[in-house]
């Protein structure tokens, strides 16, 4: 499940946070009021329950920080997170300063990057002195520490804020497999059918249905008008092939199950360019998907057809 974290306020992730920290670390972590902690949402002092592993546990002073954000698609790789931890390490250098730290966490409900999340806790490890640092992402968040925990589920009632989103994905996996294959066959005359679908688009006022979906204009013209605009004619002709009878009866399928789920989970997103990404990485996160961008393409074909969407 992705439980949705950015939906909680501060002060209900931080004890979120601290809670996870005592099944990981021990009962015996202390929580902070919110205010001037010097640095320090809890902290514990002993050997972890089961931190890293079962098999291999960190030992000290622990200090905890939980870092919340409300943008649902943020990440480690953000400037105002690599601010945020330059803020940190002031006041962590304080702590090591003053013997009250050997153990460093940081939780945040922001995506792990690899790369720069590792610089991160590379530049706290050399710029602090603290040995043990480690930076938890919301997708170990969700994976480790949620999912498999029904009494934390309950608590914070995370069960009101996850999202199973599940549809045909192998279904749509074929469409965008084969439209990836037939793409350098299809021939069309594009420059007139763009400015046609682009000028000429008489269905519903597109700046209408992008108002009613809480579509950005800069996502409208940045995403779907300068990237995915070109290809619709190919899509187009693309269901229209006899040949391709199968996949468009899969293609009108995978779309009114979609407009069904994007219906009934539509509060659980701020814009609609936030359901377009998570569609994405649904389908394309560990699979080895050729012609992946083809997959904002055909959902941005969905929404300007108003197959998704209020119309």
């Amino acid at each position: 499940m992705d439980y949705r974290l950015e939906l909680l306020d501060e002060d209900t992730f931080e004890k979120l946070v601290n809670r996870i920290c005592q099944n990981i670390l021990g009962m015996g972590v202390v929580s902070f009021t919110p205010g001037k902690d010097g640095g320090k949402d809890g902290k514990f002092t002993g050997q972890a329950n089961k931190y890293p592993s079962e098999v291999k546990f960190w030992n000290g002073k622990f200090i905890i920080q939980a870092k919340h954000t409300s943008n649902p698609i943020a990440s480690c790789s953000d400037s105002e997170f690599t601010s945020i931890i330059d803020k940190e390490i002031i006041k962590v250098k304080k702590l090591k300063d003053g013997g009250e730290i050997d153990c460093y966490l940081i939780f945040t409900n922001r995506k792990f990057t690899g790369i720069k999340g590792d610089d991160l806790v590379k530049k706290i490890k050399n710029e602090t002195g603290v040995e043990y640092v480690a930076i938890i992402g919301k997708e170990t968040l969700n994976d480790l520490y949620i999912n498999s925990n029904k009494d934390i589920i309950k608590e914070f009632k995370l069960d009101l804020h996850h999202i199973p989103f599940d549809f045909s994905e192998e279904e749509i996996k074929d469409i965008i497999l084969e439209f990836h294959n037939e793409l350098p066959n299809i021939k069309t005359l594009l420059e007139a059918e763009v400015y046609r679908i682009k000028f000429n688009f008489d269905r519903v006022k597109i700046e209408e249905k992008n108002k009613k979906n809480q579509l950005s204009k800069e996502y409208y013209e940045n995403e779907i008008l300068s990237h995915s605009l070109q290809d619709f004619e190919k899509i187009e002709s693309f269901l229209g092939d006899t040949r391709n009878e199968e996949f468009k009866e899969q293609y009108f399928d995978i779309a009114a199950e979609l407009r069904n789920l994007i219906q009934l989970k539509r509060t659980n997103f701020a814009s609609f360019e936030e359901i377009f990404v998570f569609i994405f990485k649904k389908i394309s996160d560990g699979n080895k998907l050729k012609g992946k961008r083809h997959i904002f393409t055909l959902l941005h074909y969905m929404y300007y057809e108003c197959l998704i969407g209020v119309k």
